[in-house]
């Protein structure tokens, strides 16, 4: 199926629209202009039976008419204008000079002070418009019933129909064509936007440009920013992918340690440790390959148990991390939950976790804070702590207090991209427990 440009299918639809439109109108004004003309050949020809009337004298029995009538057209043959007079019977009882060539009259007597006015195409070649009047006329003491009538050939009423017609359906076409042309040229100028949006599309796709710019109408420029901003998710997608590699491999690398360690020592459960983490490994790849095709906005929400997924996080941290024999103390109410996705939570907490077990000294607390607008997780450990100037250092990617300690400096920076994804906010302070402290807090409108 043939594809059409919007202007053209437009264009089309404009054409179609004035084309039942002028029609009904032309056919509108030929009703009116042939009434009108037919209204004004009935009037004039009333007039001319008027004046029959007023020539005519009854004279005893007889009507006595004039052998000339004022208006010339009654007294020459075959003028196209012609006069009768019939009795009460319809007998003719004279007819004007000019109707000597002419058939008989065809009209019907009129009742007095009756009259009409009707379309006689009886002959052959001739069309006749005919008006009657009836009247009664008084002569010693009796009255005379006559019916005066005009005849008249409506030629030039058809040849001024026709000749408006023409005129008419002539301007009617101009009218249509210049009122097509300025809807062109107003189409162009009304979709060049349209046209100059395209052009800029084109220069994005061929990397000429990075977005749209420009002075767009303001039906466009909620599209216009719409596109530029589906324009930066794209870019911010690659650029996620590049970070997800990232943190895939950070995430990673715990488990294959704890695989590494296991196959060096005899006396742990080699299976039993390598299935555990083996599905650890596979929650990890799913949940970074779910990161790296969604964006930072958090687009499905389900509750999650917070204490759940703390006890396991413990769970797991203490098998990793049971030489150091830490004491983690969870605070945290059963009926905590949190309004994203699982995975979010997991890495945030697990991170926050994970690094308490890491650097701490033995003991590490857990705890969520509710209130009417937001929700806090803490988590502080009793290591060294972090110096204050260091604090907003380690939040970026790639940051690295601890050289001794393995790693790449992602943790941290994985925990800010998840905060920031829900409109939540990171502290880092110094904790009672003489360590760090970690506290991430979430609005609950954001929910």
């Amino acid at each position: 199926m043939k594809k059409y440009s919007l202007r053209t299918r437009i264009l089309i639809m404009a054409s179609l629209l004035m084309l039942v439109f002028f029609s009904i109108t032309g056919a509108i004004l030929d009703s009116a202009f042939s009434n009108a003309a037919k209204t004004a050949a009935k009037e004039k020809m009333q007039l001319q039976i008027l004046s029959l009337i007023s020539s005519a004298e009854q004279q005893g029995r007889d009507l006595i008419m004039p052998n000339y009538q004022s208006d010339p057209q009654f007294n020459e043959a075959s003028s196209g204008l012609y006069g009768y007079v019939l009795d009460r019977a319809g007998r003719e009882l004279w007819r004007s000079k000019s109707a000597v060539l002419i058939s008989p009259v065809t009209a019907r007597p009129a009742l007095p002070g009756k009259q009409s006015f009707n379309l006689d195409n009886t002959h052959s070649d001739i069309e006749l418009f005919v008006a009657t009047y009836g009247t009664i006329e008084e002569s010693e003491g009796k009255d005379y019933q006559y019916t005066f009538v005009v005849m008249k050939d409506n030629y030039s009423y058809r040849q001024s129909i026709i000749s408006y017609r023409e005129n008419l359906w002539l301007w009617l076409s101009v009218v249509a064509i210049l009122l097509l042309a300025a809807q062109h040229i107003l189409l162009s100028r009304g979709l060049r936007p349209l046209h100059d949006l395209a052009h800029h599309l084109k220069d994005i796709e061929d990397g000429r440009s990075e977005s749209l710019s420009g002075d767009y109408p303001k039906e466009l420029s909620r599209l216009t920013g719409n596109l530029n901003r589906l324009i930066d998710s794209e870019r911010q997608q690659r650029e996620r992918y590049h970070q997800r590699l990232g943190d895939l491999a950070h995430s990673l690398k715990t488990p294959l340690a704890v695989i590494s360690n296991a196959a060096s020592d005899p006396t742990d459960d080699l299976r039993t440790i390598v299935k555990e983490q083996s599905s650890r490994m596979d929650q990890i790849v799913r949940y970074q390959l779910q990161r790296a095709v969604v964006s930072q906005q958090v687009t499905s929400i389900t509750k999650v148990n917070i204490l759940e997924q703390a006890k396991q996080i413990k769970s797991a941290l203490d098998k990793v991390y049971q030489a150091k024999a830490v004491m983690c103390d969870i605070h945290i109410p059963t009926t905590s939950v949190f309004q994203g996705d699982q995975g979010d939570l997991l890495e945030m907490l697990g991170n926050f976790m994970d690094n308490a077990y890491k650097y701490g000294a033995g003991e590490v607390r857990v705890a969520v804070n509710e209130s009417t607008d937001s929700i806090t997780f803490i988590v502080e450990d009793n290591g060294v702590g972090i110096e204050e100037s260091q604090r907003e250092k380690i939040t970026q990617r790639g940051a690295r207090l601890d050289t001794q300690e393995h790693g790449q400096g992602i943790g941290m920076a994985v925990v800010v991209d998840i905060v920031k994804g829900y409109n939540g906010v990171i502290d880092i302070s110094e904790s009672d427990l003489l360590g760090a402290k970690f506290t991430a807090t979430f609005p609950k409108h954001h929910y």
